[in-house]
């Protein structure tokens, strides 16, 4: 049994979606497999803000913007970085990443912006309403408005090629699947591909669990075997957050629907702030975990056990140590002369950057859960489960250490404050989670999948984390915005393409 449309998708996340819908709006019959059981991907599951320049966001509020302002930001943005920038996609997502939200909007999606957030120098960062299931129902509304047929709980697991060599298709399930015009690969990247991780970061990269743990690497794992070439694989973004709220969040848990989407709008720029930041704080601590800058002016992060584990000076650090820890949890450890400098501007503990942030006493009000609050270390060691003992000589230690301004045990640089004055905090538990990877696919400006020579693999394309190519997404909104611009321009490339008469599967790429 086999089917046969002119584009074949692989992949129903954003960048999938956006890419069918582009095939089909030229005029291909288009097919998406989806090895999850319904499409999303790491876009529904996303915060949900796109950046973008020269919007009508931007022109309703006054901000005078450019694509070379864009650019010249994310120059800034990529630091260390720039110099691995794949500056020719850089351009392309500038130049399209407008248009491309106009286009979103032109099909039922709100946001609220243009927010500021630096280092960039104008307000680019557009936040969906009233939230990333926004752009789930938006497209998948749209692939069935045009036509686009979707198969659910397929996972692809061998690229077909014909006798020329072409990429003609794919089998999922134990069928065959053809695209007489081409294979799109849009699966997301590979942050819960456990081998990839290991492979390329390291064994403690590799314990660090994912956020979506569909990301698996299937696409950048098919078509490397096709003969691509995968590119800055070592690119993780590792870090802590919150054990999951109990509570309902209102912010998650709002039904999408075009008019829901614009009374959220209207209720954020109408209503009193005050009211909408008490909203959107609950949200808050229900998503993130807390900002680098509290250890960096005085806290540390200990194990359910009571000692420290790692340098707090690096995120990643800390992940990776609280996720190879038997028990997989940590707690911040902090005292009042911290909490008074994180209860007020601008100094959050939590951020949704231009929106909202959250303070200590947030958490005490929406996260009662992971807040801890007591007179005395002893005290504070039995809130959490710690043998008082142990967080006491801990405290000890660390404090020796802030003084001196030396940190025999892990080398931490910055230092703040000793952990002197009470009644001393505790945020926790935190777990370890990587929520995106920028490593993907080698691919050329028509985002068609390239080998190490840069010749185009006839036949094979890829979108979004799959296709990133090297880009380098540094900031909030890039990687949104990347796999809605890279999905809407694949989609007219394969469907421009000439149409192949060998369908004849004569060998597969099986990545497995």
């Amino acid at each position: 049994m086999s089917t046969t449309v002119d584009v074949l998708v692989i992949g129903g996340g954003g960048s999938g979606m956006c890419a069918a819908i582009s095939a089909a709006t030229s005029g291909s019959s288009t097919l998406i497999l989806e090895k999850q059981p319904k499409v999303g991907g790491s876009t529904g599951l996303s915060v949900g803000s796109f950046t973008a320049a020269n919007t009508a966001y931007q022109y309703r509020a006054g901000v005078n913007d450019s694509i070379d302002y864009f650019i010249e930001d994310m120059k800034v943005a990529n630091g260390d970085f720039e110099s691995r920038e794949n500056q020719s996609l850089r351009r392309i997502l500038a130049e399209n990443a407008g248009p491309t939200l106009e286009w979103l909007s032109s099909i039922g999606v709100a946001f609220l912006g243009p927010t500021p957030e630096p280092p960039y120098e104008k307000p680019r960062m557009h936040n969906v309403l009233p939230n990333s299931t926004a752009y789930v129902s938006a497209l998948s509304k749209e692939c069935a408005k045009r036509g686009v047929t979707i198969r659910t709980s397929m996972r692809v697991d061998a690229l077909l090629r014909n006798a020329a060599g072409e990429i003609i298709g794919a089998r999922a399930n134990g069928q065959e699947f053809f695209g007489k015009r081409g294979v799109v690969l849009a699966t997301g990247d590979y942050s819960s591909s456990n081998d990839l991780k290991a492979e390329f970061v390291g064994e403690d990269a590799a314990r660090v669990p994912a956020v979506n743990t569909g990301n698996t690497g299937d696409g950048i794992l098919l078509g490397a075997t096709a003969g691509g070439t995968m590119l800055q694989m070592d690119r993780l973004y590792e870090g802590l957050r919150f054990a999951p709220s109990k509570r309902p969040d209102l912010i998650k848990s709002l039904p999408y629907h075009p008019i829901m989407a614009k009374a959220v709008r209207w209720a954020v720029e109408v209503l009193p702030k005050s009211l909408i930041s008490v909203i959107i704080r609950g949200a808050l601590t229900s998503w993130i975990g807390p900002n680098n800058t509290m250890y960096q002016s005085g806290a540390i992060l200990i194990s359910q056990v009571g000692e420290r584990v790692a340098n707090e000076d690096s995120d990643k650090t800390m992940a990776r140590a609280v996720a190879a820890d038997p028990d997989s949890t940590g707690f911040m450890i902090f005292d009042e002369m911290v909490a008074r400098k994180f209860s007020a501007w601008p100094n959050p503990v939590s951020t949704f950057p231009g929106v909202a942030y959250a303070y200590v006493e947030d958490y005490k009000k929406f996260r009662p859960d992971v807040y801890h609050k007591a007179d005395t270390l002893d005290e504070l060691a039995e809130a959490i489960g710690v043998e008082p003992a142990t967080l006491k000589r801990t405290v000890k230690a660390w404090n020796e250490a802030s003084e001196s301004g030396v940190d025999a045990d892990f080398d931490r640089k910055k230092f703040g404050a000793p952990i002197s004055r009470g009644p001393f905090y505790a945020l926790g538990p935190m777990n370890s989670y990587i929520t995106l990877a920028d490593g993907g696919l080698a691919v050329n400006d028509e985002l068609q999948v390239t080998m190490a020579d840069g010749v185009g693999i006839p036949g094979l394309w890829a979108a979004g984390s799959t296709g990133q190519g090297g880009l380098q997404l540094l900031n909030h909104g890039l990687h949104i915005g990347w796999a809605m611009v890279s999905g809407r321009i694949v989609g007219r490339k394969v469907a421009a393409a000439g149409a192949r008469n060998d369908l004849a599967p004569v060998g597969d790429v099986t990545a497995w």
